[in-house]
């Protein structure tokens, strides 16, 4: 095989292909993907720790990407209420609206998550909602009570919005969205490794991000 140029292989980062049993071990045991991603970290790294790497190749697509997101990466406290029966969500909403029924006393007869916590479900971020729910918890305001929405499950939803904080650049969030990306990147990396259908024992180039 003809050497690459220096230059080629300091700028460019190169994966062995396992040979055949290898592959059918690991592939039977579904574990190919894992075994690509754990050497594909590693050989790209050049034996540095990845906390160190992952600042160099997305810290500054974590900033276009927390701004790309915006209010998506905010948190939020909600108070919910889940059920099937329209009229008895519309019951609820006026006695809430009312003052005669909190969250926490309705609870016991609602469906889904926030049942076992009198109603109240949070701190999380408004992507991690569900359509359209995210979009409602955005426009709410704090401590009104929304009249009942009905989610595409078919069930009805009563919803007060209790605090929201605004998403910041800190430390904190441009680790979470480095993390996002370096998975992101591995991912797709693993998967357009697998697509080329490399030969056994071949050199195959890391796509980078």
């Amino acid at each position: 095989m003809t050497s690459l140029p220096a230059t080629s292989e300091a700028s460019h980062h190169w994966l062995e292909w396992p040979c055949e049993a290898v592959i059918e071990a690991l592939e039977t045991t579904d574990l190919l993907s894992v075994w690509l991603g754990r050497r594909i970290e590693t050989i790209v790294a050049e034996g540095n720790p990845l906390a160190t790497w992952q600042p160099q190749h997305f810290e500054p697509k974590a900033h276009e990407l927390f701004l790309e997101l915006g209010p998506q990466l905010d948190r939020v406290c909600l108070s919910v209420l889940q059920i099937d029966d329209a009229h008895l969500a519309q019951e609820w909403f006026f006695k809430l609206q009312e003052g005669d029924a909190s969250f926490a006393e309705l609870a016991p007869q609602s469906l889904g998550n926030s049942r076992d916590s009198g109603g109240h479900l949070g701190p999380l971020r408004v992507e991690d909602l569900q359509p359209p729910l995210d979009r409602l918890a955005l426009r709410a305001q704090p401590g009104v009570v929304q009249p009942p929405l009905r989610l595409p499950g078919g069930r009805f939803i009563v919803l007060r919005l209790d605090s929201r904080q605004p998403a910041q650049f800190d430390g904190t969030t441009c680790k979470e969205l480095m993390l996002r990306l370096h998975r992101q990147w591995l991912t797709e990396a693993i998967a357009t490794l697998r697509a080329t259908n490399p030969e056994p024992g071949s050199r195959c180039l890391i796509p980078l991000p």
